[in-house]
C-alpha cells in the first residue's frame, strides 16, 4: 500500500465560510465556486425529496440531470484526487452523503458545532430519519479520533441511543468528545441537541490501523 492512502482522512477543522479551501488536504487544487456547487446539490436533493412534479417537469429534470452527470463523468478521478469530502473548512467537508456540519469550536479532545438536516433526510412527520443520525456521528467521531496526531483508525462499533425526535430544517447542536485511549483503542462519545432537549447520544470505539492496513 502506498503512503498516500494513509492520509485520505483528516482531523476536524473549524468551518469558515470566509476562508474557502483552495486545495484539498492532499494538496489537490479546488476550482473557485466548488463549494457553491455542493450547496446547490444539497438544495436540489431537498427540493427533489419534497416535490411532486408534473410529467413535463420530470422529463425536463431527467434530461438536465443526465446532461450534468455526463459532464462530470468526463472529469472522474481516482480517490486521492477527488474533491468531495476532502475540504476541511467547508460545511460537511463538501460531501453530500450526510448533512452539512458546521464546526464552531474544535481541539484535540472536543468539538462543538451545528447541523441542519434538510428534507432529503426526512423519515416521517417532520423528523430526521433514524439512519442519518449514526452517519453524522460516525463521520464526526472518526475525524475527532484523528486529532492530536493520533493515527488513522476504523470504526469498531458505534452505539446510538435515540432520546427524542430530531426535527428537520432546524439548527441542532452537536458535541463530540475524545474520552480515552487504551493502546490502539480510541473511545469517543457525542450528543445531538435541539435547544436544551437531547435528541440522541452516541458512544464509539475506533481502532488505530497497523502498518499495511487500509
Amino acid at each position: 500500500m502506498d503512503d498516500e492512502a494513509i492520509v485520505l482522512a483528516a482531523p476536524l477543522d473549524r468551518t469558515d465560510p470566509h476562508r474557502p479551501d483552495t486545495e484539498t488536504w492532499l494538496g489537490r487544487p479546488v476550482p473557485e465556486g466548488y463549494t457553491d456547487m455542493i450547496d446547490q446539490v444539497r438544495e436540489l436533493l431537498d427540493r427533489l425529496a419534497g416535490a411532486a412534479p408534473s410529467a413535463e417537469v420530470v422529463r425536463s429534470t431527467t434530461k438536465t440531470v443526465a446532461e450534468l452527470s455526463a459532464a462530470l463523468a468526463a472529469y472522474e478521478v481516482d480517490e486521492p484526487d477527488q474533491l468531495s469530502g476532502r475540504l476541511g473548512s467547508a460545511p460537511g467537508r463538501a460531501q453530500v452523503a450526510g448533512p452539512a456540519l458546521h464546526v464552531d469550536e474544535v481541539d484535540d479532545e472536543r468539538m462543538i458545532g451545528r447541523v441542519r438536516f434538510g428534507r432529503h433526510f426526512l423519515g416521517s412527520n417532520g423528523v430526521v430519519h433514524g439512519g442519518a443520525i449514526p452517519y453524522l456521528f460516525d463521520d464526526l467521531l472518526g475525524r475527532l479520533a484523528l486529532g492530536g496526531g493520533r493515527p488513522r483508525s476504523r470504526t469498531a462499533y458505534l452505539h446510538v441511543d435515540y432520546r427524542s425526535v430530531a426535527p428537520i430544517d432546524t439548527e441542532l447542536r452537536v458535541e463530540a468528545f475524545f474520552d480515552r485511549e487504551e493502546g490502539r483503542k480510541h473511545f469517543l462519545r457525542g450528543t445531538l441537541h435541539d435547544g436544551d432537549r437531547l435528541c440522541a447520544e452516541a458512544t464509539a470505539l475506533f481502532v488505530a490501523l497497523t502498518p499495511g492496513q487500509t
